[in-house]
């Protein structure tokens, strides 16, 4: 592990009754993924949708989970796996600093490995169902 570095546990109920939890509060990824500051917006921009186009506050709250959970928690796994590589020797980081520049030119694409988490996109006209909460198993 990198000294301070915390990772967050998984949260088992983004909302109750009329509150709910949004972006950090709820899914805070390590600083490794480069991705806290979107996952918030995109989280935001989902409960909109949710708020504008579901009947009622709860249905929407499990709808907004259910959109957002997989996503956010693959996230966070990744910055995990991230920042257990990152514990190397002296020995490593010195093979590291000569085999990442071959690597890259050859058999890393940052393109395949991080180019579908990266280009995310939310389509803000879509209506939301309430089919959504089922992704999140409709926890309360």
């Amino acid at each position: 592990m990198l000294g301070s570095l915390e990772i967050m546990p998984k949260v088992p109920h983004w909302y109750r009754d009329r509150m709910v939890l949004v972006g950090d509060s709820v899914h805070a990824p390590s600083s490794s993924s480069g991705q806290g500051a979107s996952l918030a917006m995109e989280s935001a921009i989902q409960l909109a949708r949710c708020l504008r186009d579901l009947p009622d506050v709860a249905g929407a709250f499990a709808a907004y989970e259910g959109l957002r959970r997989e996503r956010v928690e693959k996230v966070a796994w990744r910055a995990s796996k991230t920042n257990n590589s990152k514990a190397l020797g002296p020995v490593a980081i010195a093979m590291m600093g000569l085999m990442m520049p071959l690597a890259m030119r050859t058999f890393l694409n940052p393109e395949k490995t991080l180019g579908a988490e990266q280009r995310y996109r939310i389509d803000w006209q879509a209506p939301v169902t309430a089919d959504a909460s089922r992704a999140a198993g409709n926890r309360s």
